[in-house]
């Protein structure tokens, strides 16, 4: 009967090297794409996958077949035996493997030949997997998983490549004055930050900040002090997004934002009054309000929701916090 193996001793550090590539529910790539292509072709298989395999989920990076779901979860992934074996696996028939009896997929599948190979980070984790499937059972004629373990090692090789220039990205967008993530990388975070939702089922929440009445600042203390205030606050925004997949960003010229992964309304609320009373507690001057005051606007992204509608949510509840007073939040 199946029982979903254990993760590997090491689950730990390779749930953090897999995290530190930055590749996950970012959007398709023909650097992988080319790969699942070759390796479909080479081995006449009816499907090519690339996938990478978190602590709860198998995703598919790139997939030469749209008959393949893009995520399963991971206990019901036959991949998860290469996972926590370390190893490559060839299975002939999933319909009658004894390593597969009782699964949950693999009777049910339209394909019954499995191979698949370990995808390693630089660190040696096997992080994901290679595969092919076939709908006829039985290996091909003088089958060798040679070929698919060259492109797994090409595909290892183009993923220390995306480390490297997504580290070179963050540099390239990051904002100078306050440290924080700029436009650009919130606009990509953002969508990404959508995608892994619906790919989890997990909340998110996103808060819009605008620091109240800056413009008398500026006007009142000069731009020297404007700047001293954008530095402070950017230094106080990243204590409020503390998960991996949280991000503090400036967006505008006094505008801010917050992406809160796995934060439902509660949360999200909590944390932007804290996010407020943090603020009030450093008692920053402001030239007419005694202090500054930011005002939120919340958003909980709804299930199915688009991403756009998700932004425009908190964007309005932003301008009813404004209209509410400022210093105070509101949800949209």
């Amino acid at each position: 009967m199946w029982h979903p193996p254990p993760p590997p001793a090491s689950e730990a550090e390779r749930l953090a090297e897999l995290q530190s590539y930055d590749i996950l529910d970012t959007p398709p790539d023909e650097r992988f794409d080319r790969i699942t292509r070759i390796a479909s072709r080479v081995y006449g298989a009816d499907v090519a996958f690339l996938s990478f395999i978190d602590v709860n989920q198998q995703w598919m990076k790139s997939r030469s077949c749209d008959a393949l779901h893009d995520h399963i979860d991971r206990d019901r992934s036959v991949c998860t035996l290469v996972v926590a074996s370390d190893n490559e696996m060839v299975i002939e028939d999933m319909r009658t493997a004894p390593q597969l009896e009782g699964h949950p997929v693999a009777g049910n599948l339209p394909w019954r030949f499995y191979a698949g190979v370990p995808l390693r980070g630089e660190q040696g984790h096997v992080i994901g997997s290679l595969c092919v499937m076939r709908a006829e059972p039985g290996a091909p004629e003088a089958f060798s998983t040679d070929i698919l373990r060259d492109l797994a090692a090409i595909s290892s090789h183009e993923l220390v490549l995306t480390k490297r220039n997504a580290e070179l990205r963050r540099l390239s967008n990051t904002d100078a004055l306050t440290g924080l993530a700029n436009r650009r990388m919130f606009d990509d975070e953002f969508e990404r930050s959508w995608r892994r939702a619906r790919r989890t089922g997990e909340p998110a929440s996103l808060l819009l900040i605008d620091l109240d009445h800056f413009k008398q600042v500026n006007d009142g203390l000069g731009h020297a002090a404007g700047d001293a205030v954008l530095a402070a606050f950017g230094e106080m925004l990243p204590h409020h997004a503390r998960r991996s997949d949280d991000l503090a960003a400036r967006v505008g010229g006094e505008e801010f934002a917050l992406l809160l992964s796995g934060t439902d309304p509660n949360g999200a609320t909590t944390l932007a009054q804290r996010l407020l009373d943090d603020l009030a507690a450093a008692a920053i001057p402001h030239p007419t309000r005694g202090i500054v005051s930011v005002s939120i606007g919340l958003a909980t992204l709804a299930t199915g929701e688009a991403a756009a509608d998700w932004y425009q949510r908190a964007d309005r509840g932003l301008y009813a916090a404004k209209a509410a007073g400022r210093a105070t939040l509101r949800e949209g």
